[in-house]
């Protein structure tokens, strides 16, 4: 409410500004029978000049402020090389902004409307026309270049390790179902039809392949430290997108189509926080919790997709750990598959040791 009151109230000044410049162009007008336009353009050269001071001073204040508070430095191989071309278009196009900010306004001030001088008619030259096309074509062309490589080198099947981990999310309104191989580190079959698809099994998992008996699910994505990651995604529902902002991935989950991103985890959830502690803004008082912001940190997990009313609860933690704190973790999760229970007899009835000993055709999911 306070945001829509601030804006509603810079508008309106705004709008009083535009009213009251305009009234006492009228003014003028009935009283003089003329506006002195070359005053008028002196004061708006002023008023230019000063609106190119305010905005590099406001722009330096916001960053001051701002830039404590923005996502922590990324946390995979990969990130880290997408942090330094965006840091790279980032001062490319701030050098730009200036230059051309400066030379706009600073015409406007310099060349105002005045007695006795004449515009200059200066329609065309060639050496400008090639400069301002060469200089941005190269520019882009190096930037364009440089993606395409670090992309190539995330999406290339041959660059990945073979020893990777490979988890499964799914995302459906509003939940993410996390999937992990067991020991075997194979994944079972899954066959989407209404066979197989139910209330207790929404993958549609094939149950009678063995490879999908020590599967599980997990409320949290738990990832290991220097091992990469290839997360295969899909949809069940409508457009969702697997965001994962401290690592710098994101990637679009869609319905019938299967999307894959392959990354590298580079520090555990503690060291993060030990790096945070170090960092002032981190260092504050959450008023929510009563402790320093970077003891409470965490990972995260994001649908990065409006898919619905409830999109904002998909949100799921994220933890990275070492490899004998991930084994731990391992060594404690139920798998999802049960094997057939053997038929109880009732005690008022009379059955055979052989019916008493063959099992029910129910499987029953975690």
């Amino acid at each position: 409410m306070i945001a829509f009151l601030t804006f509603a109230t810079i508008v309106l000044l705004f709008v009083v500004l535009v009213l009251i410049s305009r009234a006492s162009e009228l003014t003028a007008d009935l009283k003089n029978g003329k506006v002195d336009y070359t005053n008028q353009s002196k004061w708006n050269g002023y008023f230019l000049l000063a609106s190119l001071v305010l905005m590099f001073v406001g722009s330096a204040v916001c960053f001051k402020v701002l830039m404590p508070v923005m996502i922590p430095k990324a946390v995979s191989v990969h990130g880290v090389k997408t942090d330094f071309l965006f840091n790279v278009t980032m001062i490319i196009l701030l050098v730009a902004f200036v230059l051309t900010q400066v030379a706009l306004f600073y015409f406007a001030y310099r060349y105002n409307e005045s007695h006795g001088h004449e515009a200059y008619f200066y329609p065309h030259n060639n050496t400008l026309e090639v400069i301002w096309t060469v200089i941005p074509a190269i520019v882009l062309t190096g930037l364009i270049a440089m993606g395409m490589y670090e992309w190539m080198h995330i999406f290339n099947p041959d660059a990945r390790d073979k020893n990777m981990m490979v988890i499964e999310a799914t995302g459906k309104q509003f939940n993410w179902m996390l999937r992990y191989s067991g020991k075997d580190g194979k994944f079972g079959e899954r066959i989407i039809d209404q066979a197989h698809i139910s209330p207790t099994n929404e993958l549609g998992i094939n149950w009678e392949d063995p490879k999908s008996h020590d599967d599980f699910m997990s409320d949290k994505l738990y990832l290991v430290k220097n091992k990469p990651v290839l997360m295969k995604l899909g949809a069940q529902d409508v457009l969702h997108s697997f965001f994962l902002p401290h690592f710098r991935v994101k990637m679009d989950c869609v319905p019938g189509i299967p999307t894959e991103f392959y990354f590298v985890p580079t520090m555990t959830t503690v060291e993060m926080q030990q790096y945070l502690s170090t960092q002032p803004w981190w260092q504050t008082i959450n008023p929510e919790t009563n402790q320093p912001r970077w003891q409470t940190f965490k990972y995260e997990l994001a649908c990065a997709e409006l898919c619905g009313k409830s999109h904002f609860g998909m949100e799921r933690e994220v933890i990275v750990v070492d490899q004998s704190e991930y084994d731990a973790w391992m060594a404690k999760q139920t798998p999802m598959y049960q094997p057939p229970v053997a038929a109880v007899p009732a005690t008022d009835s009379v059955t055979t040791k052989e019916e008493a000993k063959k099992p029910t055709a129910m499987l029953v999911t975690k």
